[in-house]
């Protein structure tokens, strides 16, 4: 199969017009003065048990955020892995997003972030929650103003002829009875807008925009690409019982797997997943899998 995957290597960061870019060291300390403000922002953001508290410092991070990607050359900066903020690059290094989340009195969950490109001057696209209002979602094309939130902690790239689409892996808390992960395809419109969703995701026959795994909150389930098998992998989720089928608050790992494979530029739906033991022991291809409580992230980000 040809493979279409942009290098991990980075290849746009080392041309000569991004080591030309670099950050005045007075910039350095004013950005890390504001990350500071993040840091404390955020606590009060996840620790506080006053939801407009919640919100008011979610959007303190907001402000706070977009003066320090305001300084010239800020995409360089590398910020601090303990900010209340997921951060992932484009394997490409053409752009980076910011995501984090707050959640409300009824346990539902509101997803924040924003895309910044990688240029010198600041090209930001404030990412805003709408799934509330978004019908059948793995119909859906949207923009970076009716985004389906996530938390994202993976993007891969594939190439179509000459475009090229990223997938974006994400956890959704959803709720207080589910989990969601979410499997996300971005893009740019010529104009250098942002565009989520593409029908290039087969599964059951039918082409859709985007795939989304639920599963009851009281288990934990895996998404994301595996390199060493070119597939994206992820927990096959079902009812303990045929009479609950479509009450997906009841799915639970079954401990087998599904995934897509990259055919014909599009992914297509691998039904039941086999793995190869590694030579160097007995651990199947995929990483191991660990409970995380979503509702309590503290620093680390489930996957």
């Amino acid at each position: 199969m040809k493979k279409y995957f942009l290098s991990i290597a980075l290849y746009c960061f080392f041309t000569n017009d991004h080591l030309k870019a670099q950050i005045q060291p007075q910039d350095i300390q004013f950005i890390k003065s504001l990350e500071d403000s993040i840091k404390i922002y955020g606590d009060s953001m996840i620790s506080d048990k006053n939801e407009e508290t919640k919100f008011i410092a979610s959007y303190r991070i907001v402000k706070t955020l977009k003066a320090a990607l305001k300084v010239k050359n800020a995409y360089q900066y590398q910020f601090d892995s303990l900010l209340p903020i997921q951060i992932v690059y484009a394997p490409d290094n053409s752009f980076r997003i910011f995501t984090w989340f707050v959640i409300n009195e009824n346990q539902q969950y509101r997803y924040f972030g924003a895309i910044q490109l990688n240029t010198d001057t600041l090209q930001l696209f404030p990412l805003v929650d709408y799934s509330d209002f978004i019908d059948k979602p793995e119909d859906k094309m949207v923009d970076n103003q009716n985004w389906y939130g996530a938390l994202y902690y993976q993007i891969i790239a594939v190439k179509q002829k000459k475009k090229t689409y990223y997938t974006l892996f994400g956890s959704d808390g959803n709720n207080f009875n589910s989990n969601r992960k979410v499997m996300e395809i971005l893009w740019f419109e010529k104009d250098g807008k942002p565009r989520f969703g593409a029908p290039i995701i087969e599964y059951k026959n039918k082409l859709q925009n985007r795939f989304i795994l639920e599963f009851s909150n009281n288990a934990w389930a895996t998404m994301r690409f595996v390199p060493e098998e070119n597939k994206v992998i992820y927990d096959h989720v079902l009812p303990p019982d045929e009479n609950l089928e479509g009450f997906y608050s009841q799915y639970l790992p079954d401990g087998t797997y599904e995934g897509f494979e990259w055919v014909k530029n599009k992914w297509i739906h691998i039904n039941l997943i086999d793995y190869i033991k590694r030579e160097n022991g007995d651990v199947p291809n995929v990483q191991k899998k660990t409970k995380v409580d979503f509702r309590n992230p503290g620093k680390t980000i489930p996957k």
